[in-house]
């Protein structure tokens, strides 16, 4: 018996049509997708170029700037502690707009906080204004960010339309991307407290220590006092702003050198910082003592980390190649060798300078006795 394979000449109640028609519908809207993808690129790319070339004709490059504890810091009002409800007497209460100092309250319903500037941001923003197109870059909200900038940039000389928030960013973005800023990455630069938020971007980034001024933000140690409660602040002239600014006219020189004959298309300010960087502490081997690891691996430590970003050798064992004792006590028997071997003894605090400033600060200017925070 023979089996003959029933094929029908047309589609049986529509079902082939219909199963054709929805392939082709879909992948009609592929290719549609696609193509709209490749000229939203085509257009980023295009831009990230015009403006490039504009910054570079121009002798500028991108400066990305972190917000708070970076710029500034800021507290609700009603976690003044009591330490610090003086504060209220001396801020400047402004509404919308900017002032003249460096502590504002605002004390409108819906925004009652108190913003402290850090030292120096003014003449800072003033001076990298000559040298970079500069970002703000928050993980805030857009309208706490506008609120800020216009305290740090009240006539919008700095920033512009430039303010990136988490508003901006793609749903569920939980780090720092350099997708939102304008211009090829070999010529940003990044100022930023959280090294951790910028997990792909490490080479672009200057990791300043953060800036704490209230003691609701300041962490809960018995012996130590917020910059409000000592009344006091950090160092204006030789801070870590000023500190930071020193650094970045250093890269800003190098990448326009008039005697490199380089095409400034192909410089890179990232390969810039970090040959800076390593010439810093070059030939300086850096013993550790570990009683202030408080039990972390030492490629974990920031101290360690920029150590070793400045080109030092770095160690945890005593021997005659050391040349610097980082410490913070000196009450200890290493210590005491250090001292006998005429070694420099210095606290933690002259890493962190020499990182930000990209020179080797003098180190008697960082004596262990001395608070480095």
């Amino acid at each position: 018996m023979k089996f003959r394979l029933r094929v029908p000449s047309k589609p049986e109640n529509g079902l082939v049509r219909e199963h054709l028609g929805t392939n082709s519908e879909s992948h009609q809207q592929n290719i549609k997708r696609r193509k709209l993808d490749e000229y939203r690129n085509d257009v980023i790319k295009l831009e990230r170029d015009w403006k490039t070339h504009h910054l570079l004709r121009n002798k500028k490059l991108i400066l990305v700037l972190d917000l708070d504890l970076t710029l500034m810091e800021s507290t609700e009002i009603e976690k003044l502690s009591s330490e610090d409800k003086y504060l209220l007497e001396e801020a400047e209460v402004v509404e919308q707009g900017g002032g003249k100092g460096t502590l504002f309250a605002y004390q409108d319903k819906k925004f009652p906080r108190l913003v402290k500037l850090r030292p120096f941001v003014k003449q800072f923003l003033k001076a990298a204004n000559d040298m970079f197109e500069m970002y703000i870059y928050t993980k805030a909200n857009r309208i706490y960010a506008l609120r800020v900038a216009r305290l740090l940039d009240p006539d919008g000389d700095y920033f512009a339309s430039r303010i990136i928030t988490r508003d901006d960013e793609r749903s569920g973005c939980e780090k720092k991307s350099l997708d939102e800023v304008v211009g090829h990455e070999n010529m940003v630069l990044i100022v930023d407290d959280n090294r951790d938020m910028w997990p792909n971007h490490q080479e672009n980034l200057i990791n300043i220590h953060a800036y704490r001024y209230f003691s609701s933000s300041s962490a809960k140690d018995d012996n130590y006092k917020s910059f409000a409660e000592r009344k006091a602040d950090e160092n204006e002239t030789n801070g870590m702003l000023a500190r930071i600014l020193e650094g970045l006219q250093r890269v800003h020189r190098q990448f326009f050198h008039p005697e490199l004959e380089v095409n400034l298309a192909h410089g890179d300010a990232r390969l810039i910082l970090k040959m800076i960087r390593l010439k810093v502490l070059a030939g300086c081997v850096l013993f550790f003592s570990t009683s202030w690891f408080m039990g972390n691996p030492p490629e974990e430590v920031p101290f360690w980390i920029m150590a070793k970003e400045l080109g030092a050798m770095c160690s945890l064992e005593l021997g005659t190649a050391v040349t610097h004792m980082v410490i913070v006590d000196m009450e200890t028997k290493e210590a005491k060798w250090a001292e006998q071997k005429k070694k420099f003894l210095v606290n933690p605090g002259w890493i962190e300078a020499s990182y930000h400033s990209c020179r080797r600060e003098p180190e008697h200017n960082f004596a262990v006795h001395e608070a480095f925070l």
